[in-house]
């Protein structure tokens, strides 16, 4: 009510007192039961008969039934990625088991060490990328 006859009021002419609005924080939306880890460092990913790619970011995201979405940044600035399953997970550490990779078939294991603030301190993991063998590895700089 107080809106609408300060707008009546203004567009008479009528000036009014300045009209002191409530702050509006802004907050980031959280989705429930999404656990989220990333990192920058250095590792090293290694498909069998092709040569060794450096790994310069990893990310991890969990939803609530323990599906794994894992991207990692390649210092030529491709990104590769892999979904899995959580199949063990501690108070520092996760393992997963590979599932895909984006429209390939991906089988495997990754065992990871996170610290605080969702830092990965640490990423292990070998399995097979459409057939051929892989190694994966990386480390917090």
């Amino acid at each position: 009510m107080m809106i609408t006859a300060t707008l009546l009021a203004l567009s008479a002419g009528v000036h009014s007192p300045a009209i002191q609005l409530p702050a509006i924080v802004a907050q980031r939306a959280q989705p429930t039961g999404i656990t989220f880890y990333a990192d920058r460092g250095e590792g090293l990913f290694r498909i069998h008969g092709r040569r060794r790619q450096k790994v310069t970011f990893m990310s991890i995201v969990i939803d609530p039934q323990k599906v794994a979405d894992i991207n990692m940044q390649l210092a030529d600035g491709h990104s590769i990625g892999f979904s899995g399953n959580v199949i063990q997970q501690d108070a520092y550490n996760l393992r997963i088991r590979l599932t895909s990779s984006g429209m390939a078939d991906a089988h495997g294991t990754l065992n990871i060490r996170y610290g605080p603030q969702q830092s990965i301190l640490n990423l292990a993991g070998k399995g097979q990328l459409d057939g051929q063998p892989f190694v994966l590895t990386f480390r917090r700089k």
